[in-house]
């Protein structure tokens, strides 16, 4: 596969959770797509898919089979709590099973034909014709992913994007959408895509209120960000009233810099929190900060050294090193300005997401509840058809698991 081609479906793999048909044979799919039943030859199937050494390792793993069936077991039920509440009727679903439904056709056919023809005017001519079904895909995988692309990203994007519809059309054109091993690959990809989309409902319904989040910090001081900042600022009375530096940080620093007073050693410029590095690079030699807030807490700052590094000169290359087309040329790189700070640092992580930790608590107990409001029937264990394993005897961790050898000999 190409690489860039394999790019759009990593982002696409991670923005919309799964796979599934749509518009008639979505239709076709959802009437048999009932999730109160786990089956072993769905399993097995499923499995078929896979790469050869994963097959081995669920093969003589029971452990890993039953691991599986656990982890499907969870997800048919989630994907019933979602169809009770409608959510496989959504755009949003939609939409994603149609990006995901490309994938998958593309990514089958290209690993039973990877030398299969592909002309870019194809795609550029595909993409013309759809733009707004681009854009619309886009903001999704954006969305999705909380990201911002740059201008040249999107349009490496729209190239990826356009081969990608046309290579899922040729597929569809060669039967790839009725392909046995791919319609079980779409089941249990809609049943991920339904309870990922059923989570993140939960997470909108059950967002923890200002209330819930006002009690919380009340029984826990230590996420109290007014008292992290108090604190923070009496810190730095202490500092600018002539105590040591060093010795208050190894006091109160929470990282892994307090023993050593606060010390982050030698930096380079851009290596650091950009609200740090600023504040740090505002400093002359010696000097201390007001109090700084990032991302990650309250900090105050002292700058104890700043200097500008030279890198050492490269070996000169060997007549054989020269020869090695595979040997890539390192570009050439000049000096590198760094600074040298100690920092006391009060971390706010946890103050900064008590909404988010007592919202996915709540979500987490309703997942739970749903998990046995939806009961799903599974089974013991189920084959993995493979070959190249041991034909005499059980394998060691098989426990009931069949293994299935690809390629069987007569006895």
């Amino acid at each position: 596969m190409k690489a860039h081609l394999k790019l759009i479906m990593t982002v696409l793999a991670a923005t919309a959770v799964g796979l599934a048909i749509i518009g008639e044979q979505a239709c076709q799919l959802g009437k048999s797509d009932s999730y109160d039943a786990l089956s072993a030859a769905d399993l097995t199937t499923l499995i078929d898919t896979m790469p050869d050494a994963q097959k081995r390792i669920l093969a003589q793993q029971q452990a890993q089979r039953k691991g599986f069936i656990t982890q499907f077991k969870q997800m048919f039920a989630l994907a019933q709590a979602a169809q009770a509440e409608g959510l496989d009727k959504t755009e949003e679903f939609k939409q994603r099973m149609a990006m995901q439904t490309d994938q998958t056709l593309v990514g089958e056919a290209m690993k039973r034909n990877p030398d299969a023809k592909y002309a870019e005017d194809e795609g550029k001519a595909y993409l013309a014709a759809h733009m707004k079904e681009f854009d619309a895909d886009l903001k999704t995988i954006t969305e999705g992913r909380k990201v911002t692309l740059a201008p040249e990203q999107v349009e490496m994007m729209k190239g990826q994007w356009g081969e990608m519809k046309v290579r899922a059309e040729k597929a569809r054109q060669t039967g790839f959408d009725k392909d046995p091993g791919v319609l079980i690959q779409l089941k249990f990809s809609r049943a991920n895509v339904l309870a990922n989309l059923y989570s993140a409902h939960l997470e909108k319904k059950l967002k923890a209120s200002p209330e819930e989040v006002k009690k919380y910090v009340e029984e826990h001081p230590e996420a109290d960000l007014e008292k992290i900042k108090q604190k923070a600022e009496g810190l730095l009375a202490r500092v600018k009233h002539g105590e040591d530096f060093a010795t208050i940080a190894k006091q109160f620093t929470e990282d892994g810099s307090r023993e050593q007073g606060g010390d982050l050693g030698w930096k380079p410029k851009g290596s650091l929190d950009a609200d740090f590095e600023k504040a740090a690079y505002a400093l002359q030699k010696g000097q201390t900060s007001d109090l700084i807030k990032t991302k990650f807490g309250y900090h105050i700052i002292k700058l104890d050294d700043r200097r500008i590094t030279t890198p050492t000169p490269e070996p000169k290359p060997t007549a054989e090193a020269k020869a090695n087309p595979m040997q890539p040329e390192k570009p050439p790189s000049g000096p590198t300005e760094e600074i040298k700070t100690r920092h006391i640092y009060l971390s706010t992580q946890e103050a900064d997401s008590v909404e988010q930790m007592l919202t996915q608590k709540k979500v987490k107990r309703a997942m739970e509840d749903a998990t046995l409001q939806y009961p799903v029937k599974t089974p013991e264990d189920f084959a993995v058809n493979v070959g190249g394993l041991r034909k005499d005897g059980p394998l060691p961790n098989t426990g009931s698991g069949r293994i299935i050898p690809a390629n069987p000999q007569p006895k």
